[in-house]
């Protein structure tokens, strides 16, 4: 055979592969022409469930000496280094109200020398990511169980009891001024120096007049008065006053505290939270002077979360 004669075969078999081609694309057999479509309908009703979560569920600030503010922490599930937690929405309900409760000792530890009749929740402050200030949630404090010798003399002619607000390396002198047996009369004041003791000054201890703030004392029940918007270095708190003089709870977000219901002081952390967001508050930990070395118990803070 002749190239040339090849050359026709083989341009003759090229035309019927390209036909072949063609059938198979333009042929019954196309997948394409051959699928069909078919949706299936996916439901589901969420009930109404308020869940929040606190994240990490557990703060370890480390060793420290008395009269220490600490502002960061470890997370011991993971190791790493924080100074906020996050409080989530996981439930399907507008978290309307957010606050918060701590553990406390159940009797004044100072002086007790036991490290364990401590609690570390009485110490925990949070903030606002936003705001310059950190505020105790509820902090208890007790009259003083010994005498402060140079602070009688300044004392109001009608001083019921005395004490310190011990906050860290700060302590602030009180006194409860009234003529009535009972702390938490109306009409009673607490009365709160503003410059600070510590290891380098004596501070306020002129409680009559001067360096201090006034707080007028309302009657809240038979067992508790309260202060309403008294300011502690910088903060409006709200203050509990214990009709038997021995117990002052500074507060400013725990709404289950005694009169927070009447005190304009108080507030809720947070509001309209809706399901999946979040919101951060920032912690710190002031530990007071006089705390004996060991391990104080174990605090806690829980959040409550009320819907909308």
């Amino acid at each position: 055979m002749s190239r040339k004669g090849f050359k026709l075969v083989s341009a003759a078999t090229l035309m019927i592969a390209v036909i072949a081609a063609a059938f198979l694309l333009t042929g019954t057999n196309n997948p394409a022409e051959a699928a069909t479509v078919s949706n299936a309908s996916v439901t589901v009703n969420i009930g109404a469930i308020t869940i929040v979560d606190i994240t990490p569920q557990a703060m370890n600030f480390g060793t420290a000496n008395p009269g220490s503010r600490l502002y960061q922490y470890t997370d011991p599930d993971n190791g790493i280094t924080l100074s906020q937690i996050q409080i989530e929405n996981l439930g399907s309900t507008t978290i309307s109200s957010i606050h918060f409760n701590v553990t406390q000792p159940s009797s004044d530890p100072f002086g007790s020398g036991a490290a364990s009749n401590y609690n570390t929740g009485n110490w925990l402050l949070l903030k606002h990511t936003t705001d310059t200030y950190y505020a105790y949630v509820d902090r208890v404090e007790w009259n003083s169980s010994y005498p402060i010798v140079y602070l009688e003399p300044g004392l109001p002619t009608n001083s019921k009891t005395y004490g310190k607000i011990r906050m860290g390396n700060r302590e602030y002198f009180w006194t409860i001024n009234g003529s009535s047996d009972y702390c938490n009369t109306t009409g009673n004041t607490l009365v709160i120096g503003q410059t600070p003791h510590n290891e380098s000054q004596t501070g306020t201890i002129n409680l009559e007049s001067g360096d201090i703030v006034v707080g007028s004392i309302q009657g809240v029940d038979a067992n508790w008065g309260i202060v309403d918007g008294i300011t502690i270095e910088g903060v409006s708190y709200c203050v509990a006053v214990s009709a038997d003089c021995s117990t002052l709870r500074i507060y400013k977000w725990n709404k289950d505290a005694p009169g927070a219901g009447s005190c304009s002081s108080y507030n809720d952390f947070a509001t309209s939270i809706a399901p999946g967001a979040s919101v951060v508050a920032d912690v710190a930990l002031y530990v007071p002077y006089g705390v004996p070395q060991g391990t104080p118990t174990t605090g806690y803070l829980t959040v409550i979360a009320e819907a909308a």
